[in-house]
């Protein structure tokens, strides 16, 4: 009588193993599947940084030269309006999104805007140089702005954001990039450029502008600090940026740059803007 049920008995047992083999293998393709989405969530950490930055330039820099050219072609009738502002710092706002790409190094793209470096002042003056004479209620301008685009890498040597976004203590890493600038010097009306094509001097009738690359290193420092999960850093860098192409165009589309006498000879001036730099950052990472 048994036997009748041994084929029935042995079909319901395979049956069953087969569905638990069948619940087995996907479960493990649904675990295997929710490791692989949380390992690429985990790696998306990014941040962003705003930050303020010092700049100290060279006091032999060519704009620096042409102000003491200045001082010495420009005379005011009341000395506190005289004495031109050299460039000898320089003061940066900035911000910059980034992305982890590895544990430890970051890619980020950030965005430099420099106050106004130079001098703005009107009063009575006696030129030496272009316009010459003596000149009443004169604004005497000349200022520079700088601004840009930047790119740059981030190495952590020690504690890099975690799986979260968190620095659980001191930072030190390593920086390196760069990037391209574009400046505009404001010139006191009626100063004169000399005409490239032409070869003789002519008044300016727009501002100077001027474009170059920027590149710069340095060492970063980030510590968290308690608020809203943020952190503070530091940074030291150099930065080479040189603008050699300063020049202005006339009605007619002639360039015109701007010089100044050293012995018998006019010499171009451009400006050099290279440097040590300190940043201060405040940063905040987020998850992806």
């Amino acid at each position: 009588m048994l036997k009748k049920y041994v084929p029935l008995i042995a079909l319901l047992m395979i049956f069953g193993f087969a569905l638990n083999l069948s619940a087995q293998t996907e479960d493990e393709i649904v675990s295997k599947f929710l490791k692989k989405t949380e390992k690429k969530h985990q790696n998306k950490i990014g941040f962003f940084t705003a930050y303020f930055s010092y700049g100290k330039l060279s006091d032999e820099n060519p704009y620096n030269k042409y102000s003491i050219y200045g001082d010495n072609n420009i005379i005011a009738s009341d000395p506190g309006d005289g004495k031109f502002d050299g460039a000898y710092r320089s003061d940066q706002m900035g911000a910059t999104f980034g992305l982890m790409f590895t544990n430890n190094i970051a890619a980020k793209l950030g965005f430099e805007y420099w106050l106004k470096m130079g001098t703005n002042k009107v009063g009575d003056y006696n030129f030496g140089i272009a316009p010459a004479g003596e000149h009443e209620n004169f604004n005497l301008i000349s200022e520079v702005q700088v601004y840009g685009l930047n790119a740059g890498v981030d190495v952590y040597l020690t504690n890099p954001p975690n799986e979260q976004g968190q620095i659980k203590g001191l930072a030190i890493r390593l920086n390196g990039g760069g990037g391209y600038y574009l400046t505009k010097w404001e010139i006191w009306q009626g100063n004169s450029s000399y005409n490239l094509s032409t070869g003789i001097s002519e008044s300016n009738i727009e501002p100077l502008k001027g474009s170059a690359p920027g590149y710069f290193g340095g060492v970063g420092f980030d510590l968290p600090i308690r608020f809203l999960g943020m952190v503070m850093g530091t940074e030291f860098s150099y930065l080479v940026l040189n603008f050699t192409n300063v020049r202005s165009y006339n009605n007619i589309g002639e360039e015109l740059y701007l010089t100044m006498s050293e012995g018998n000879e006019p010499k171009r001036v451009d400006l050099d803007f290279s440097g040590i730099r300190g940043k201060i950052e405040l940063k905040k990472f987020f998850s992806l």
